[in-house]
C-alpha cells in the first residue's frame, strides 16, 4: 500500500509539474574542470599543469559523449529550456597564464568549444601572463568568457583570507577589489563581468552573496571538488570544480565525472 501510494504521489508530481509548464526534469549535469596553466613543458606537469595533448583529450572525450561546452556567463543566465537535461561541460581556467592564448585558445577553435578565463587583473601584461590585446581578442571570439579572479585578493596568502573575510572593516573592501577588476576587465573588452571564481576557493556566505546582489554577478565557482545538478536561476552557491591533475587520464576524468551525476 505504501509503496503504491508513493508511485501515484510522484505521478501526481510530475503533472502537476507539467500543468506549470515545468518539466519534472528541469535540471542539468554540469561537470566544471578547472585548470591552470597549460604547457608542453613536461618538467611543468603536476597537480596544476597539464599539456595541450591532455587538453585536446579532455574536450574531445566529453564531446564524443554527448557533452556541450558553455561558458559560465551562458550557464549563468540559461533558461530551463537551455539546460533541460544537458550534459554540460564547463572549461575554466584560473589565474590568466600566457598559454592560454598560444596553447589553449587553438584547441578552444579546434572544437568550437566555450570555456571561461578567470583573470587577476593586476597580473595582466606581466610576463608569462596574458597581453591586454590577447584578453580582447578573445573576449570577442564568441569562444572565451573572461571572469573575475580579484585584482589584489590574490596576492593575500589563503590563511590569511578567513581573517580579512570575516572582518566587518574589510567586508566592503574585498567588494571593492572585485568591483575594480570586473570594471578593470570591462575596459579592455568592452564586455560585462558577470562570473567569479574566489580565490583559493575560500569565500563566505556573506561576501557570495553581496558579489551577486550587489554586483549583479550571475554566478561564482569555487575550488570544492565535486559535480553539479544546476536548475535554472538556482545559483545560491559557487559551484564545485573538478581540479585537473596531469597524472590522471582522460577516461578517469570523465568516469569521475559522469558517474557522479
Amino acid at each position: 500500500m505504501a509503496r503504491a501510494w508513493k508511485r501515484w504521489a510522484a505521478v501526481l508530481l510530475m503533472l502537476l509539474l507539467m500543468a506549470c509548464g515545468v518539466s519534472a526534469s528541469a535540471s542539468a549535469n554540469v561537470a566544471a574542470l578547472m585548470y591552470h596553466s597549460v604547457t608542453r613543458d613536461a618538467s611543468r606537469w603536476d597537480n596544476y599543469t597539464v599539456s595541450p595533448d591532455t587538453l585536446d583529450a579532455d574536450i574531445g572525450y566529453f564531446l564524443s559523449n554527448g557533452y556541450i561546452t558553455m561558458t559560465a556567463a551562458e550557464l549563468a543566465f540559461a533558461s530551463a529550456e537551455d539546460v533541460d537535461g544537458r550534459n554540460i561541460l564547463l572549461l575554466t581556467f584560473d589565474d590568466g597564464y600566457s598559454n592560454f592564448y598560444t596553447d589553449v585558445f587553438p584547441i578552444l577553435k579546434k572544437y568550437n568549444a566555450k570555456a571561461t578565463m578567470y583573470l587577476i587583473g593586476s597580473y595582466i601584461n606581466r610576463y608569462g601572463y596574458l597581453t591586454e590585446d590577447e584578453v580582447r581578442e578573445m573576449a570577442h571570439s564568441g569562444l572565451v568568457e573572461i571572469g573575475n579572479h580579484t585584482n589584489s585578493i590574490h596576492h593575500t596568502p589563503k590563511e590569511l583570507l578567513e581573517g580579512i573575510y570575516n572582518d566587518p572593516n574589510s567586508f566592503y573592501e574585498v567588494i571593492e577589489d572585485i568591483k575594480n577588476n570586473g570594471e578593470r576587465l570591462k575596459s579592455i573588452t568592452g564586455i560585462d563581468v558577470v562570473t567569479l571564481s574566489w580565490p583559493y576557493g575560500y569565500y563566505t556566505p556573506s561576501l557570495d552573496g553581496a558579489v551577486k546582489s550587489e554586483l549583479g554577478y550571475g554566478l561564482s565557482v569555487g575550488t570544492e571538488y565535486g559535480v553539479n545538478k544546476w536548475n535554472a536561476g538556482m545559483a545560491s552557491e559557487p559551484l564545485k570544480r573538478m581540479n585537473r591533475e596531469a597524472s590522471a587520464s582522460t577516461e578517469e576524468v570523465f568516469n569521475r565525472a559522469h558517474r557522479s551525476f
